[in-house]
């Protein structure tokens, strides 16, 4: 899990980072800005601060601005990682994963740039790959190509995730999502 990554990383051990590096994906320290950031959401999301959270709202906040992505519940985008059985509980690794989404990215969910002999450029996760085709599985589609119809590939570092997803939201907002993330089972729609 990204968890994980991040203790090994912390060891600093230069063998075991390129090797994580190697298997896992992308990794990299946070920033001092996004650690301060991480640690005032944590110490202002308090447990009694998410227990006033209207779940039901968090949940359409989630839907407005991260379901095109990852999955939450059977909902939502293929893009991104299955949360249901993630470490959302972890308010820690919450708030990690959602303030610096490019620090640890794991090697499935790293965006790939297509140029195609077309001339066209595509983007998005490849999502499968034999000898002769890859699949590549953007927000809208989900395209299936030649290999020999590629002409460069350009695997990017950041996460398919934008960073600055909190900025948009009040207080208020951003303890709903939260809380509605860390929520053990979905919530009904408000009316």
């Amino acid at each position: 899990t990204p968890f994980h990554a991040r203790q090994i990383l912390a060891l600093n051990d230069e063998k075991l980072s390129a090797r994580l590096q190697e298997i896992w994906g992308d990794l990299r320290q946070t920033d001092e800005a996004k650690k301060k950031r991480i640690a005032d959401l944590h110490q202002s999301l308090t447990a009694d601060a998410r227990a006033k959270a209207d779940l039901a709202a968090g949940r359409t906040h989630f839907q407005t601005l991260c379901s095109s992505c990852p999955l939450l519940y059977g909902e939502g985008g293929k893009l991104g990682p299955d949360l249901t059985g993630s470490g959302r509980a972890d308010l820690g690794y919450l708030l990690e994963n959602i303030v610096d989404p490019s620090a640890i990215v794991p090697a499935e969910y790293r965006m790939t740039v297509l140029k195609l002999k077309d001339g066209r450029s595509l983007a998005g996760v490849i999502a499968s790959q034999t000898e002769r085709t890859l699949t590549l599985r953007s927000l809208a589609e989900e395209s299936t190509l030649e290999k020999s119809e590629v002409t460069e590939t350009q695997t990017l570092p950041n996460s398919i995730m934008p960073e600055g997803l909190l900025n948009a939201l009040t207080p208020e907002q951003t303890r709903d999502l939260i809380a509605y993330l860390m929520h053990p089972q979905q919530v009904p729609l408000k009316n």
